[in-house]
């Protein structure tokens, strides 16, 4: 970890009070002289930091830069050896994991930007990602399990995101199989999961998982035939202060690799959480799988992330992929 890295750490662990540039030194083992060399890098990148010569330094709380350094003081000591990539902007988070992942490189990525110019869901959707609103990342791995473990991944993708973001709102988000986040009736996350394949080797050589969050999108800029779907975590005028990006950014990080190591190991756990949350367990739907689209309803959902439904003339189906909607009650 750098002196920044560390200095910061520091100063959001004691926000409420400030520091002297002797007790930084001193915690740290560092010089004055590098402390403040530190505390300078840092107001440069933009974090707010008052400094008094008789008080010390403080963190203001309004900080909410989003920033590498920031996440890894909040992840600590997990995920030391992945690479993690900040963006102001980009094109597609899920493109740049995807380019990482053809380059022959075999360091777990996670890429993250505060606005994508082409972001895109399933089907080739495209995914709104203004800037300042939302959070799209990326995850890069190379996985060595079979493709029946890889299928559960958008699943455990969904559980670590329902954790992260009930830790801070302390209300329940319901999952929309396979792939969405619902909040107050109102989709609030996609997850869009890729694969870098080998056809000769007959191998999958490294899985892209994608997740777009919206925390607080502005309804102005959300298309009309969109607003009755689209919604966000909060509203551009309640964002809590407490709120930060980057400690929801590690939470979630925390929250995946540990849905991940589970299913390495041969664990599915996470499972009963994700039917927990599921919306359309019970529901009469329309499932849509490519051209065709029939009527059913969602019995359950089993611990390969398939979907159990019963068509009207009473038989049994498992869905592996496809698209469903939840029919209106009459």
């Amino acid at each position: 970890m750098s002196t920044k890295q560390e200095v910061l750490r520091l100063l959001y662990s004691t926000v409420d009070k400030p520091l002297s540039g002797q007790d930084i030194a001193d915690q740290l083992k560092l010089s004055r002289t590098a402390v403040w060399k530190a505390i300078q890098q840092l107001k440069k990148d933009g974090y707010e930091i008052t400094s008094s010569t008789k008080v010390g330094y403080q963190l203001s709380r309004q900080t909410d830069l989003l920033t590498l350094e920031g996440i890894r003081t909040h992840l600590g000591e997990q995920l030391q050896d992945w690479d993690i990539q900040v963006f102001e902007k980009t094109t597609s988070t899920n493109d740049l994991a995807k380019n990482y992942g053809a380059s022959g490189e075999r360091v777990p990525t996670f890429f993250i930007a505060e606005e994508q110019t082409a972001g895109r869901g399933r089907l080739g959707r495209t995914f709104l990602s203004p800037p300042k609103s939302g959070l799209y990342m990326s995850i890069c791995i190379f996985p060595e399990g079979d493709l029946d473990s890889i299928s559960l991944i958008t699943c455990a993708t969904a559980v670590a995101a329902t954790r992260a973001v009930e830790s801070f709102i302390h209300e329940t988000v319901g999952i929309k199989w396979v792939n969405d986040l619902y909040y107050h009736d109102k989709k609030i996350a996609g997850i869009l999961t890729e694969a870098v394949t080998n056809i000769e080797a007959q191998r999958v050589d490294a899985l892209i998982v994608g997740m777009g969050i919206n925390l607080h999108i502005d309804d102005a800029i959300i298309p009309e035939d969109l607003k009755p779907i689209i919604g966000s975590l909060f509203s551009p005028q309640e964002i809590p202060k407490s709120f930060s990006r980057n400690e929801f950014v590690a939470r979630f990080l925390k929250e995946w690799n540990q849905c991940y190591e589970a299913i390495n190991s041969g664990k599915r756990d996470f499972m009963e959480e994700y039917k927990s949350h599921s919306i359309i367990v019970g529901k009469k739907i329309n499932v849509i799988s490519g051209m065709k689209t029939y009527p059913a309803t969602a019995k359950s959902v089993d611990n390969n992330g398939h979907l159990i439904v019963q068509t009207d003339d009473g038989s049994i189906h498992s869905l592996s992929y496809g698209e469903v909607s939840i029919r209106p009650e009459n």
